[in-house]
């Protein structure tokens, strides 16, 4: 095949890439207003891996095409020179213009290539700050913090929890420190001890940086009853994730120079930037970061790598005497990943110690449920962000089981966890027009807590397009004889629209949601009396959706 038909193969491979990654961001808004965070998570992988092949192969295609661009590039650089005002401004004076043309040299290595490093590392670092910043001063960043670990929880499967074990324990300390000393034998045999230092060097770095950070700034982690493993050290940065992006970048990038085939390359970068993000979920499906702290570490962590990448592929280029004894060639190296993966099936369950930890709640008794107590309650629903959405529309007091008792009897559905199989499902079957009992709700917090029950009923139309619902929390309330309080909210599902300018699908919800409560009353067949919680209003939902209410809660004692 001639390098033309290689280089147009390749650039048709970037496009279709591009088109897909397109194609799958409407998959990732979906799943996002869906609140599924797994399927959310697994789309938003696909989208980093679909994003990866069109750059590689766009990059590809242009290095197949290499003349032609470098002619290109150099007729124009050519015809920028000979311009008059291009000839005046570098006669200037002007200490500043004449600092940024240093800067734009392409011969000179701390010219153009410098700067170009020092535009992407700025690009995380900057990132990074913001983040950081928001983590201290904004209170957005830790609503959506503490709705997403508190959310997790009831998203847990053995399954998942095995795999994300096996995954975690691969940046775990013991791990990193046999990659280093594997990868330490195999650089020592091939007698590359520039690289050893390289390496070794970037773990010192990576390592101090993390403990800097987190003596700084002192950010305490998820609340233990959360985490399914102990970590004692503080939260921000991660230290899983600061390990994956550096050290398994710099074994990922050695592996990238010793490779030969165009596949191999790419399939370098997609199994590390799978590792990667991967361990970064783990950490945040175990219960023991936030999802900023995993975030944080990702872009700091992208920094370093950066620096590292950066310095090595200028002093390597331009032949820079630290450089010169230099060399990648050494195909032992994929051992390393293979190994480790080995290891981590081997001990990860076991060494990390995976435990359940009971939640140690506070109660508090109200002598009494009436407009004088009630305003102890949590009294609003919340979006992922923390902004108020629904009043309750219900106060319950009784047990689990009397709750359970009084909606199933009278032909009510409890929703099933919002599970990858669960989500799909109820997507394929309100696609379809059919029915799904007890598909999953889309989650919603009060006192940034997901809901403990959530319950459904079909209507005539048996679709799972229509349908009543209501969400019910356990508040840390007890009645005088013991028995816990509840609050609820609730709304009828009129149907599925296509909502907001990306046109998502989501349930459309009747305006008129105490139309919804005085339906379950009736539906339960209790005695219910009525206390105003919040003054009438108007408001909307996460999706956007209108409601008006009474502000008043019906009460009811099982």
């Amino acid at each position: 095949m001639t390098n033309r038909a290689i280089s147009y193969q390749r650039f048709i491979t970037a496009l279709l890439a591009l088109i897909l990654a397109g194609v799958n961001v409407y998959a990732v808004k979906t799943f996002d207003v869906l609140s599924s965070p797994v399927l959310f998570t697994t789309s938003v992988l696909g989208e980093m891996i679909l994003l990866v092949i069109a750059l590689f192969y766009a990059v590809m295609g242009l290095a197949v095409r290499g003349n032609i661009v470098k002619s290109v590039a150099l007729s124009a650089w050519g015809g920028i020179n000979k311009d008059s005002n291009v000839k005046k401004l570098r006669r200037t004076k002007s200490r500043f213009l004449r600092f940024t043309g240093r800067r734009l040299e392409i011969a000179r290595p701390f010219g153009l290539p410098l700067t170009l490093v020092c535009v992407i590392a700025g690009y995380f670092l900057y990132h990074f700050i913001q983040l950081l910043l928001g983590i201290v001063f904004e209170k957005q960043v830790i609503q959506i913090d503490l709705r997403i670990v508190n959310l997790v929880p009831s998203i847990r499967t053995s399954m998942q929890t095995t795999l994300f074990s096996f995954v975690t324990f691969l940046a775990n300390i013991e791990a990193v420190l046999f990659l280093l000393l594997l990868s330490t034998v195999i650089l020592w045999i091939r007698r590359q001890r520039l690289l050893i230092a390289i390496l070794v060097g970037m773990a010192v770095v990576e390592e101090a940086c993390t403990f800097v950070l987190k003596v700084l700034i002192d950010r305490h982690r998820p609340d233990i009853a959360l985490s399914l493993i102990d970590e004692q050290s503080r939260s921000f940065p991660s230290g899983h994730v600061m390990r994956a992006t550096v050290l398994f970048g710099v074994v990922a990038y050695l592996l990238f120079k010793s490779s030969t085939s165009t596949f191999s390359k790419l399939l370098v970068i997609l199994g590390y930037v799978t590792t990667v993000f991967l361990v970064a979920l783990s950490r945040v499906y175990l219960g023991v970061h936030y999802p900023s702290d995993v975030l944080g570490s990702l872009f700091f962590g992208a920094f370093l790598l950066t620096c590292m990448i950066g310095a090595i592929e200028i002093g390597t280029r331009y032949k820079l005497p630290a450089f010169k004894q230099l060399q990648f060639e050494n195909r032992l190296l994929w051992v390393v990943p293979a190994a480790l993966a080995v290891l981590s099936l081997l001990l990860g369950p076991s060494m990390l110690g995976l435990r359940t930890v009971p939640a140690a709640i506070t109660l508090t008794q109200l002598p009494r449920i009436d407009q004088t107590t009630v305003q102890r309650l949590p009294l609003y629903s919340e979006s992922l962000t923390g902004s108020h959405m629904e009043p309750i529309s219900f106060i319950y007091a009784g047990s689990e089981a009397q709750i359970m008792d009084a909606f199933i009897v009278r032909g009510w559905f409890r929703a099933d966890a919002s599970t990858i199989s669960n989500t799909l499902r109820a997507v394929s079957v309100g696609f379809q027009g059919g029915q799904y009992e007890t598909a999953p709700v889309t989650p919603s917090y009060l006192n940034a807590q997901p809901e403990n029950l959530a319950f459904e009923k079909p209507t005539e139309t048996n679709t799972l397009r229509q349908r009543h619902h209501t969400r019910i929390w356990k508040t840390n309330f007890v009645v005088a004889d013991g028995r816990p309080i509840w609050v609820a909210t609730a709304s009828y599902d009129q149907g599925v629209q296509l909502a907001g300018t990306s046109k998502l699908p989501t349930h459309h919800i009747d305006p008129n949601i105490d139309g919804e409560r005085m339906y379950i009353v009736q539906s339960l067949g209790l005695r219910a009396t009525y206390l105003e919680v919040v003054k009438p209003q108007l408001g909307k939902n996460a999706s956007g959706d209108a409601f008006f209410t009474d502000g008043r809660a019906a009460v009811i004692t099982l």
